[in-house]
């Protein structure tokens, strides 16, 4: 296995790779890395798979619990959510034993990197929407693609303040994830929703 010290993905091979697959970094980036008491990468392999499908559970249910409560169904509503909140528990686990969680200071470093990839994968993404005609999809992948750098603002903020802990309000945006420090603005600079639309995260 090989960890890149650019992006700190994890690569599920023996060879060491010519570049990072997902930053493209060079190859004397990719450190050997060890995940202690997991032996076969048919199992490492099976943990990212899992990994991949509880977080996609996770959220699925977050979205079924949203639309239960929008059709008045508040009992399925909870029901979604706590079968939501295992799910997140599952993914946790698996990305733990996969090596994925490290320092503080090193899951902001990754947070921050992999924020720059996303955005400047959502170029594309919107290009391609918009040749086959869904503006609609376009325009979620702009919301996405602005918001994804305004994230990595807040983590390379947030490398700079460790020392001194500033402690900081957040409000997210419930249309776009625009995520706010302090006071939530009156309007969105991303998408526009207004001030009510934003949730304030504990």
């Amino acid at each position: 296995m090989w960890k890149c010290t650019n992006c700190h993905h994890v690569e599920l091979t023996d060879d060491k790779p010519g570049r990072c697959p997902v930053c493209g970094a060079e190859a004397e980036k990719l450190a050997p890395h060890e995940v202690p008491r997991i032996k076969g990468n048919k199992t490492l392999n099976n943990l990212k798979v899992g990994f991949v499908a509880e977080s996609q559970a996770h959220q699925r249910n977050l979205a079924f619990a949203i639309k239960a409560e929008q059709e008045g169904y508040p009992q399925i509503a909870r029901l979604f959510r706590a079968v939501a909140e295992a799910e997140g528990i599952h993914a946790f686990n698996h990305l733990r034993l996969l090596g994925g969680v490290d320092s503080t200071q090193e899951n902001l470093e990754a947070a921050f990197e992999r924020e720059n990839l996303a955005s400047n994968t959502y170029p594309q993404f919107i290009r391609e929407a918009n040749e086959e005609g869904n503006k609609h999809v376009a325009t979620v992948f702009s919301y996405s693609r602005d918001v994804e750098r305004e994230h990595a603002k807040l983590y390379k903020r947030a490398l700079e303040n460790m020392i001194r802990e500033t402690e900081t309000e957040y409000h997210v945006c419930g249309v776009c994830g625009y995520v706010a420090e302090g006071e939530p603005p009156d309007e969105c600079p991303i998408c526009g929703a207004p001030k009510e639309r934003f949730k304030r995260v504990d």
